[in-house]
């Protein structure tokens, strides 16, 4: 019985030492491939590391030979405005006469803006522009007798550049104006254009409605530099 017994329990010894010996190839398998998948790990990101560098290198050397007023603007001409107001009634309203107007600014805006025989607003340096126009009507007391109903009030503003045949419309409105006494209206365009050195603007209005407009009050017309071109 001790000889059985003693062979059963070498028996059992020879499978753990079996189990052991098997698990620790397992083990050793495993880590192996621990391995393997940490190296991989570190080769990939010291490649990344190689490549941001490089990337970054190569942006850097980009910008630092790159024309600076191709990424600079000129901030001291963005933002200036011209504020223009009527100077006074068109002669015999006319309606090829354009508007008359008179700088507010008195002149402080020359090297950015030039107002040439008062009704033509000369553009110094190319760029995009902001138009604000304001065009006010007053019917004042007996102007309505012999019209009826409505009227038709048209505004219209318009460039000329030495590259254009002639004028160009920019921006324009019509609209039916009922005729009572003492009624006031207005109409408003607001429009951003990209405008060449050089450019003239001109505002006109249609014939009918020239002596209705309020010209000493709540008319104006405004131009103002958002950016400049880049060529």
């Amino acid at each position: 019985m001790a000889q059985a017994e003693m062979f059963e329990f070498g028996v059992e010894q020879g499978q753990m030492l079996q189990v052991l010996l098997r698990h620790c190839q397992t083990m050793k398998r495993q880590e192996t491939r621990l391995r393997l998948a940490t190296a991989m790990l570190l080769a990939m990101f010291v490649a990344t590391l190689v490549w941001l560098q490089f990337h970054q290198q190569n942006t850097t050397e980009a910008f630092s030979g790159a024309h600076p007023g191709a990424l600079t603007t000129d901030e001291s001409t963005i933002g200036h405005t011209v504020n223009l107001e009527p100077f006074g009634q068109i002669d015999a309203c006319s309606e090829q006469q354009p508007i008359k107007w008179f700088n507010k600014n008195h002149g402080s805006d020359s090297q950015h803006f030039k107002l040439e025989n008062q009704t033509v607003l000369y553009i110094v340096t190319k760029g995009l522009y902001l138009i604000n126009l304001r065009i006010s009507y007053r019917i004042a007391h007996g102007q309505c007798e012999a019209i009826t109903d409505h009227l038709t009030l048209v505004v219209n503003v318009t460039q000329q550049h030495r590259n254009y045949k002639g004028e160009r419309e920019i921006i324009s409105a019509k609209e039916s104006m009922i005729c009572t006494e003492y009624w006031l209206q207005s109409i408003t365009l607001n429009k951003a254009i990209m405008l060449e050195a050089g450019t003239s603007l001109r505002v006109r209005i249609n014939q009918k409605s020239c002596k209705f407009v309020n010209w000493f009050s709540n008319s104006h017309l405004d131009v103002t530099s958002l950016a400049l071109a880049a060529f």
